[in-house]
């Protein structure tokens, strides 16, 4: 059997396949597998395609006034000075910074397994229940700074979503967004992307916070955008409102955004058409042949989100399929699903769960539409899977 195709995923391409059934998702596969070996090179914790300068200048911006000790942030997460200074001299990937003589070398790579640990040490060392929020704002404006130029042409959110899908890596690399349309409203479920464990609430808020400051910067205002947290409501629930906005709820079935359809087709006002990059065609109208040779890079791919879509897609296709998928033996996956703290069956029932709360409590379908959409051919098998799933009947889940 050939070698796992896990790492360096820079260098091979691969198709991407949306479907309304199961959704679809910012910065990871959907594309099936049957009938052949997996083309792409999916991207683990540990591979290096994060662009880190924009993520640590954030970190650094908020909580060096905060008291935190720059070396004790920095600490166990294999991140140097050196790892973003060079000598000084001229380069597309260097950027001045003050007076020491030094650059900042901007195109410094750091993995998903860095990122978490440098995220950990700045939430216990800052003070403040606010600094996750402060961080994504700050990161927002790090990188647009950096990356002004391949998004600033966007003509809609249609559109920049579509761009930023492409440099996932580069903006939002812990977390996906699983897309699904619920009647005239567009919903993003929030997933861990990285197996980012404790620290997963705090880095979703960081990248809500930095996705409202984009938002704002496209638009110039503040969109109706709706957010859902999936647990209690906070002693400091000022810090969401203030940072998200007043439309937030707590105590909600799925970590979600969702905002009305017609926003995402709102033409922004410094939009530049003649510049802007195109529009990523629905995939959904490829053909089998254009999605073999589809152009897009496979370092959009994690290992978690690549799982999760296939669990949904070919439900009847257990661990082993998927590992003969990959090109890699069952035990090898299996160590590297643990590798981000999960299993195959934690991540299948986790997106089994999301698709049965989306159909029945948000689009209100009726149980057989329902079990045809998870593929279930016995009601009576798909109600009690919904119930191990969700802990509420489709009925309780209709009536929420």
């Amino acid at each position: 059997m050939s070698r796992p195709v896990f790492v360096q995923a820079s260098s091979c391409k691969t198709g991407l396949v949306n479907g309304s059934a199961v959704g679809s998702e910012i910065g990871s596969v959907t594309g099936p597998v049957s009938g052949s070996k997996a083309k792409a090179a999916l991207v683990t914790k540990s591979d290096k395609v994060i662009p880190g300068y924009p993520l640590v200048q954030a970190v650094l911006e908020v909580a060096i006034p905060r008291g935190a000790n720059k070396h004790k942030i920095l600490r166990g997460t294999g991140i140097f000075d050196e790892t973003f200074s060079t000598p000084q001299h001229t380069g597309s990937d260097q950027v001045s910074v003050g007076g020491g003589g030094l650059l900042a070398n901007t195109s410094a790579k750091l993995s998903a397994k860095q990122c978490i640990a440098l995220l950990s040490n700045v939430s216990s060392q800052c003070k403040g229940n606010d600094v996750s929020f402060l961080i994504g704002k700050s990161l927002g404006g790090v990188w647009l700074t950096e990356n002004l130029e391949k998004i600033k042409h966007c003509r809609n959110l249609e559109h920049a979503m579509s761009v930023l899908m492409n440099i996932r890596w580069e903006c939002f690399p812990l977390v996906s967004f699983k897309r699904f349309d619920v009647k005239d409203n567009v919903l993003w479920v929030l997933q861990d992307t990285m197996g980012c464990q404790k620290n997963w609430p705090f880095i979703a808020q960081l990248y809500l916070s930095m996705l409202v400051a984009l938002i704002k910067y496209w638009t110039d205002t503040r969109l109706p955008i709706s957010f859902g947290m999936d647990f209690d409501r906070p002693r400091n629930v000022e810090d969401f409102e203030t940072y998200l906005g007043l439309r937030t709820t707590f105590n909600a079935p799925l970590l979600s955004i969702m905002l009305p359809k017609s926003c995402m087709a709102t033409p922004f006002p410094n939009a530049n058409c003649e510049h802007a990059q195109p529009v990523v065609d629905s995939p959904a109208k490829y053909t089998a042949r254009e999605v073999k040779q589809a152009r897009y890079s496979a370092s959009c791919f994690s290992l978690l989100d690549f799982v999760r879509s296939q669990t949904l897609r070919e439900p009847q296709r257990g661990l082993a399929d998927l590992a003969e998928s990959l090109c890699c033996s069952t035990a090898t996956l299996k160590r590297k699903l643990s590798d981000h703290h999960y299993s195959y069956r934690a991540l299948s029932e986790e997106a089994r769960r999301q698709q049965a709360i989306v159909l029945l409590a948000l689009k209100k379908l009726n149980n057989e539409q329902s079990a045809s959409e998870m593929a279930f051919s016995d009601l009576t098998n798909f109600r009690r899977a919904v119930k191990r799933l969700t802990g509420l009947t489709p009925s309780e889940l209709r009536a929420r």
